[in-house]
């Protein structure tokens, strides 16, 4: 009976570090296997500058004067109105996206100046919500190689109140930064 149990005992023990082992296995397998995602680019230019740079700033360069006459061209001075355009370019992008402009100009020291209209032209259609202007672009019109073009007029309001304010900004360096918010967002359809 005691050779019967020793080998009932011994028989168990083999099952048992046999199925230790076999489970040990299990969980030792291991499967690699290389996949490729292809990740969709995400490049949008403002004014020919790329936003996808570490540096995310983008300059007018090309600003139009109206209502100048008797200041020199191509100057800013009380009562003159200027304008630019903004173009948002999506060419190298692979995805819909929604941006959001706006231009707050709380900030600056002159409140003489001030932003008369913000307009898309060219057949770019803005929405508007509490000074925040914003339009989805949908990847269809990005195949399509459409760009979009914004105009913005902005003046500087010609009155007798603010000729000190007038003096001191126009003896200054000769530049105004007007700050421009665009935002980039995703757009999931």
């Amino acid at each position: 009976m005691k050779k019967a149990l020793i080998i009932t005992s011994s028989l168990f023990l083999i099952l048992t570090v046999f199925q230790i082992t076999k489970s040990f296995g299990v969980f030792e397998t291991r499967f690699t296997e290389d996949s490729n995602i292809n990740i969709a680019k995400w490049h949008i230019y403002v004014n020919d500058y790329n936003l996808n740079n570490t540096n995310n700033t983008f300059y007018v360069d090309n600003i139009t004067y109206t209502n100048n006459e008797g200041v020199s061209e191509g100057r800013f001075a009380p009562g003159v109105t200027g304008s630019f355009l903004l173009e948002i370019d999506p060419t190298d992008t692979e995805v819909s996206f929604e941006y959001s402009l706006s231009i707050d100009l709380s900030g600056l020291e002159y409140d003489q100046i001030r932003i008369d209209s913000i307009e898309g032209i060219d057949g770019t259609n803005l929405t508007v919500n509490d000074g925040v202007y914003s339009k989805v672009f949908p990847l269809s019109d990005i195949y399509d190689g459409k760009t979009d073009t914004i105009k913005v007029t902005f003046s500087w309001i010609n009155d007798d109140e603010n000729n000190d304010s007038d003096s001191e900004l126009g003896s200054s360096s000769g530049n105004i930064e007007i700050p421009i918010n665009i935002r980039f967002n995703q757009y999931i359809e």
